[in-house]
């Protein structure tokens, strides 16, 4: 993302007057509990991919928010059920993110940190998560590479 090639090339695919804003989801297995530890979910915190490190670093100044809470399923551990939590966990990301990718094709203007009025797109530019989620995303076991096809194994 911080690189300039990635930067201007999506640059050049909106419109004329139009800003790149990068945005950053985050999520890992949370507690929701602490007497009963059976009940838990995936938090997904959002930020943008452009604040000072002094900013991002300092809960005081909310450069993450909280967007939503993804349902943890307690299925059973059959591979039907592995491909359940698989959908479950890809149509909720589908719902959450979709105001995300309309709002990033079309623009909106929005009053920035100079106080001026810019046409922003926001554009999902990475997905921060555990080597779990990882293979949910992937609908691979966790035992196998989420990136790559090398049986366990190997």
């Amino acid at each position: 993302m911080w690189m300039g090639d990635w930067w201007w090339e999506t640059q050049h695919h909106l419109p004329s007057g139009a800003t790149v804003t990068p945005v950053i989801l985050a999520s890992d297995k949370t507690e929701l509990s602490q007497f009963k530890g059976d009940k838990n979910a995936w938090p997904v915190y959002l930020s943008i991919g452009n604040p000072l490190k002094k900013v991002c670093h300092q809960p005081s100044h909310h450069a993450s928010i909280l967007l939503s809470y993804l349902p943890v399923s307690k299925l059973e551990s059959s591979d039907d059920n592995l491909i359940g939590q698989h959908h479950l966990f890809h149509y909720c990301m589908r719902r959450m993110v979709q105001p995300l990718v309309d709002t990033g094709q079309s623009g909106v203007e929005m009053v920035c940190a100079d106080r001026q009025i810019w046409r922003v797109s926001p554009i999902l530019t990475a997905y921060i998560r555990d080597h779990p989620k990882q293979c949910l995303i992937a609908c691979c076991a966790e035992n196998q590479c989420p990136k790559c096809l090398v049986p366990a194994k190997e």
